[in-house]
């Protein structure tokens, strides 16, 4: 089903990405204006020619002027064009309304930028980054301490679903995580069908008796963490308790999760109402080291003391 189309948008892109192809690169010799000079950038003439369309197709598209615009028929052109995954995720919206299924680079989602580290370094939870493959990028200390011997797995999807000793880590298996982290896989494969990663644990996962029957059991929709609901979890260093998933997505990375892993003892955690705008204030009081940082005379608001002169 596709949505709202947007031409003027649609448009604007080709033509801006046309204009920065040299022709030259594909043998092509660069069109002259009126007055002798040339013109940069590729043609309609000349994308018809490289795509091997009948004369008028390409101008058709570029207008939004077909009564439908498949995917399919996009991606020559994205690739022609040499569009950024960026451009080619505006490129499919504008066209038919809704957002690619897949990419065109299937390495997108392998590289996360260097400051999501600090991000992990700086947090008291359990916390991690993924690719789009669920290979691990980067955790902190805290997240090392669920598994044994703080041996953090490459792939966490893998280990989740085939290695036996998530299958007591991760308490209830079957039924609390299982049937949520198979329609996760399977719509990443769906997102990303030139992933050899993928692709090889789907394989993997058909070939695990317990496993393959969730995986080939059609779901009506695609479930993914919720940070509403915590799922039991067995701590190496902490005992049974409860983890809560908070999930980010690294803008830029498509594919990729920031994970939070928020674990709790005791009775399974009822968490609070919902959050909504307009926010009143911050949710933590004020870090010691900043309400601190004033004057030598000011009264500390936090730990009530006066700084050292």
């Amino acid at each position: 089903m596709s949505g709202m189309r947007d031409r003027e948008a649609l448009q604007t892109l080709l033509a801006r990405a046309r204009a920065r192809v040299d022709p030259g690169e594909f043998g092509l010799a660069p069109r002259g204006d009126p007055r002798g000079r040339k013109v940069a950038g590729l043609t309609h003439e000349h994308m018809t020619r490289l795509l091997g369309w009948p004369e008028h197709k390409y101008g058709y598209v570029e207008r939004g002027r077909l009564a439908a615009i498949e995917t399919e028929l996009l991606e020559p052109i994205a690739r022609i064009l040499h569009l950024s995954d960026h451009e080619w995720e505006a490129l499919v919206l504008y066209a038919t309304g809704v957002p690619p299924a897949y990419r065109l680079d299937p390495q997108l989602g392998q590289a996360v930028p260097s400051p999501w580290e600090r991000v992990l370094r700086g947090s008291r939870e359990m916390a991690y980054v993924n690719d789009a493959a669920w290979d691990m990028v980067a955790y902190n200390a805290a997240f090392a301490g669920i598994f044994r011997r703080r041996e953090v797995p490459r792939n966490l999807m893998r280990w989740m679903l085939l290695d036996p000793e998530a299958r007591v880590t991760l308490g209830d298996w079957e039924q609390s995580w299982l049937t949520l982290l198979v329609p996760q896989l399977r719509a990443a494969v769906v997102a990303n069908p030139h992933n050899r990663t993928l692709a090889q644990l789907q394989a993997d996962a058909g070939l695990d008796p317990v496993v393959a029957r969730y995986l080939h059991t059609p779901t009506a929709e695609y479930i993914g963490p919720r940070a509403e609901n915590a799922l039991p979890l067995l701590h190496t260093e902490r005992g049974p308790g409860w983890a809560t998933l908070c999930t980010a997505g690294p803008f830029g990375v498509p594919g990729g999760r920031l994970m939070f892993v928020l674990f709790d003892q005791g009775e399974q955690p009822q968490h609070g109402p919902a959050l909504a705008a307009p926010a009143t204030g911050p949710v933590d009081p004020a870090w010691p080291e900043l309400a601190c940082a004033h004057t030598h005379t000011a009264k500390c608001p936090v730990g009530q003391h006066n700084e050292a002169p």
